[in-house]
């Protein structure tokens, strides 16, 4: 078995440390950053590359302020003539997973469902961490509906259940 080190320093925000984020993450933030703008970045992936490889090769630090990092890539941004994308860079960390089929079983009915989840958001946000990824939805539907197959019931606490989560976030 072969392991090779990870190189990329973490990422800090608040009192949070975040080493999971990748390529992907970054492409996403300039692709929303040139849709603010109305305007197409074919070249998202090589930035984004080179912002990773910079960060595993010739940044110095073992932790990154999400702060700088933003800052940092704003002046690339312009430096490589990209201003209006540069401006509307949004700050934002990697998504973190929210497993609602699991936190669905944990719960005894829709309502402490509900509730936990907003708890969690909320100790999420606290400590900086501002962007998710909700798996489990269908799966979580099924539990707070307490149906094993789709049917009526399940869709529409699926429908109550994305509401809520374009609510909240």
């Amino acid at each position: 078995m072969i392991a090779f080190k990870n190189n990329r320093p973490v990422l800090q925000t608040g009192h949070c440390v975040i080493s999971d984020y990748n390529r992907a993450w970054l492409s996403d933030i300039l692709q929303e950053a040139a849709d603010t703008v109305g305007t197409t970045l074919p070249l998202k992936d090589e930035i984004a590359e080179g912002i990773l490889l910079y960060l595993e090769t010739g940044c110095p630090l073992h932790a990154v302020p999400l702060d700088y990092l933003f800052e940092r890539m704003r002046r690339l941004l312009e430096q490589i003539g990209l201003p209006l994308i540069a401006a509307n860079l949004r700050k934002q960390t990697p998504p973190v997973d929210i497993e609602l089929d699991s936190l669905a079983a944990e719960a005894p009915g829709p309502l402490f469902f509900y509730t936990e989840l907003r708890k969690r958001m909320d100790s999420l946000r606290s400590i900086g961490l501002n962007t998710y990824h909700f798996s489990g939805k269908v799966q979580c539907s099924l539990a707070l509906g307490a149906r094993r197959r789709t049917c009526p019931t399940q869709q529409r606490a699926l429908c109550e259940l994305n509401a809520f989560l374009e609510a909240v976030v």
